[in-house]
């Protein structure tokens, strides 16, 4: 069963994450084994680099998602686009592969090349704020397996929503999500599901 996407609208702030690729809890001989916390072999960003590409709604909802490695190509943003409704306001930093999606959805950019153009409306304060957490629950989790990378994205997404609730409220919020989502799958799958191929 295939959900309906979570679409953010209104003014979002859409920027990457950027996070190692890891084969976590599988051996691959092919594969130079790397300790937790060694940097990449390559500099910047690199095909060894798993990308999130990340919206996040001003006092709202935030959606991440895993299409590539490296930086996005506008295909990998036209897929992201599923999750921003039409005539949405975005701040987006200077990657042009967001220009199609963002026409076609008919919304209205502003661009921040550097922190130098930030100022009280104009900035990415909030999806930086929510990759830092990200970042966190990463060291906590001590990396991810990237084949699972969508999972987790998932998960940080209803991590910030649920935020300053109690118990009670997480409960009732889950249980919301939940009501109309049946999946059904086999054990094996989870062993055999192609890289970022999980639905959000």
């Amino acid at each position: 069963m295939r959900n309906l996407p979570y679409v953010l609208s209104e003014q979002i702030e859409i920027d990457e994450k950027y996070v190692q690729k890891s084969h976590k809890g599988v051996s691959i001989p092919s594969a130079k084994p790397r300790k937790r916390g060694e940097a990449a072999s390559k500099r910047g960003i690199s095909n060894e680099k798993v990308c999130i590409i990340t919206a996040v709604q001003r006092l709202g909802k935030a959606v991440a998602r895993t299409f590539n490695m490296a930086k996005p190509t506008s295909e990998d943003c036209l897929k992201f686009g599923q999750h921003i409704e039409e005539n949405t306001y975005a701040w987006t930093d200077g990657l042009e592969s967001y220009t199609r999606m963002l026409q076609e959805k008919q919304c209205k950019r502003t661009i921040l090349k550097s922190y130098k153009e930030y100022d009280t409306v104009n900035h990415l304060n909030n999806v930086n704020s929510f990759h830092n957490e990200i970042e966190k629950q990463y060291e906590i989790y001590r990396g991810v397996a990237s084949k699972y990378i969508n999972r987790y994205n998932a998960l940080f997404c209803i991590q910030r929503e649920v935020q300053g609730m109690d118990a009670q409220e997480i409960l009732v919020y889950v249980l919301k999500k939940l009501k109309y989502s049946i999946h059904y799958f086999f054990i094996r799958q989870i062993a055999t599901d192609a890289l970022f191929e999980v639905s959000f």
